[in-house]
């Protein structure tokens, strides 16, 4: 988490404060955010998601994540490991967008961190993609008007959408729905290149449904346990399972509801602020009409 006096343009230092444990190659829809809760689970503390970029209300992460994207995929500035330390120094891992779309920088940066390709079939992501972030990002008519609204009263909205342009660009502007191939080949192509930076040795291929026993080999961390209700033993903790489609479009909503009362805010500000001066420039002219009338 960035530290509350932020030195975005990096006049001064902020040290990590925990070493790089886990770098995870995982797109949205692979089964992130239940390996971020096993990673928890397993005491990896804070493994950076995209969640956290969300969830930043003063958007400060969304900014930083924007001049990284820049400077990779445009050449646009610089993004070196000393920005890298400051923007993800608390963490011990990273997972999701957008640390997926710098998997293969991450582990030439931190090169004593494990590295998880997180796995799954290409034609599953893409319906899933399809049916969640895209959805998303490719809205019917009632949300284009709410976005437009929240994006013309909410500032936080204009560094999203210029977040989410940089993101496309990264991934070449495909029409996800349109172009198919071009999405899966994208996913392919970027974990080939951390593949190709990460020796066998460091790097486990690995998907959910594997579940814990290989995940806590690799990561040389022992399987979780918990207190069995009926037996009082010990046994294996149930590995999570969140996140699902139908939880995927609660949170959204939840986000867009959130801007909406934002923007809400901003306007019934204005509006409010131009009432009170408007009632007292009224009131002035009808004392100054008063005494006026009185001489």
């Amino acid at each position: 988490m960035l530290p509350k006096m932020y030195p975005i343009d990096g006049s001064e230092g902020y040290p990590r404060t925990t070493p790089m444990k886990v770098i995870v190659c995982g797109f949205p829809r692979t089964g992130t955010m239940s390996t971020h809760a096993a990673l928890q689970m397993l005491g990896f503390n804070r493994t950076h998601h995209m969640i956290h970029v969300v969830t930043d209300t003063e958007n400060r992460e969304m900014r930083e994540w924007t001049r990284a994207l820049r400077a990779k995929y445009r050449n646009s500035g610089t993004f070196t490991k000393l920005d890298w330390d400051r923007l993800l120094g608390d963490c011990q891992g990273v997972i999701d967008y957008p640390s997926a779309l710098f998997a293969a920088d991450f582990a030439q940066l931190y090169p004593d961190a494990k590295v998880v390709m997180l796995n799954r079939d290409p034609e599953k992501w893409y319906e899933s993609v399809s049916e969640t972030v895209a959805a998303f990002q490719s809205p019917g008519l009632l949300r284009r008007v709410k976005m437009l609204y929240c994006y013309l009263f909410a500032p936080p909205m204009r560094d999203m959408a210029g977040f989410w342009t940089e993101i496309h660009h990264a991934e070449g502007n495909y029409n996800h729905f349109k172009e198919k191939e071009k999405a899966i080949a994208y996913m392919q192509k970027s974990y080939d290149e951390c593949r190709a930076v990460v020796d066998e040795e460091r790097r486990i291929e690995w998907k959910v449904q594997d579940g814990w026993e290989p995940l806590c080999e690799h990561l040389g961390v022992e399987v979780p346990k918990v207190k069995d209700e009926t037996t009082g033993g010990m046994v294996t903790a149930p590995f999570p399972r969140i996140n699902d489609r139908a939880m995927f479009q609660q949170n959204v909503e939840r986000n867009v509801q959130g801007m909406m009362a934002r923007a809400n805010e901003a306007v019934f500000g204005v509006v409010g602020r131009s009432v009170v001066l408007g009632a007292v420039g009224y009131g002035a002219y009808v004392a100054w009409k008063v005494t006026a009338a009185r001489r």
